[in-house]
């Protein structure tokens, strides 16, 4: 199995290359969109951010800290 990346732009729907290289006539695939910031979106501080996470994640501290020791030693 090969993996290829390339700049695409959508247009009404359609997915096009956006550099020379050309699309496979036929394959699946992922396709992440960048979409611009909002405007009035809050910059966050890493720690706001790690906040922000833990709470989305629903971490009280005790499990916070085990993450985060989990984190660590996958690290080493």
């Amino acid at each position: 199995m090969s993996y290829l990346t390339v700049e695409v732009e959508i247009d009404h729907g359609h997915v096009l290359a956006k550099g020379a290289e050309r699309l496979p006539e036929k394959a699946s695939g992922l396709l992440t969109i960048f979409q611009p910031d909002a405007v009035n979106r809050p910059i966050l501080s890493p720690l706001q951010a790690l906040e922000s996470l833990q709470q989305h994640l629903r971490l009280d501290a005790a499990r916070a800290a085990e993450w985060m020791t989990s984190v660590r030693e996958a690290r080493r």
